[in-house]
Parts: structure tokens; C-alpha cells; sequence
């Protein structure tokens, strides 16, 4: 039985944000890697599953329109969160 504390809602957001970070550092190594691609490849990859992955993760891109709850959405919620109640 695990007796460990649950991490606060702050400590979630951190670890969220760590997260976020290295998963924006990999879309931005797959594009790199996709230099070598067919330019249709890379192009297709660049405004499908880049994009999306993108808009999801982060409201900081270079892409028209976002997803409507994205990673920020979520780490902003979780550090206003801290000490309160579950809403579900």
C-alpha cells in the first residue's frame, strides 16, 4: 500500500510544463528530420500532424486557429487549482 502524499496541484503543473517542453523539443526534431523528406512528405507532415501536435500542446505557434483546450489551457487550470476541491 503506497502511504505517499499526493503532489499538489502545483507540483503536477511543474512536472506538466516539463513535459510540455520536451515534447515541443521533439516535434521540433521530427521537422528538422523531415528536412531530408520528399517535400510533399514534409510539407503534408508540417500542416497535418505537426500542426496539430503543435496546437495541442502550445498556444505559442505560428499556425492560424488552436485547439480549444490545449497543454496551456490545462498547466494554467492545474497552478490556479491549487487547494481546492475536485469539481467532479
Amino acid at each position: 500500500m503506497n502511504n505517499a502524499a499526493a503532489p499538489s496541484t502545483t507540483q503536477v503543473a511543474e512536472q506538466l510544463r516539463d513535459i510540455q517542453l520536451e515534447l515541443i523539443d521533439l516535434l521540433d526534431r521530427a521537422k528538422e528530420l523531415l528536412r531530408t523528406a520528399p517535400s510533399i512528405t514534409r510539407e503534408r507532415a508540417e500542416s497535418y500532424w505537426l500542426a496539430h501536435a503543435r496546437m495541442a500542446i502550445t498556444k505559442n505557434h505560428s499556425y492560424l486557429g488552436g485547439s480549444m483546450v490545449d497543454m496551456d489551457d490545462t498547466i494554467a487550470e492545474m497552478e490556479g487549482a491549487d487547494g481546492e476541491d475536485d469539481e467532479s
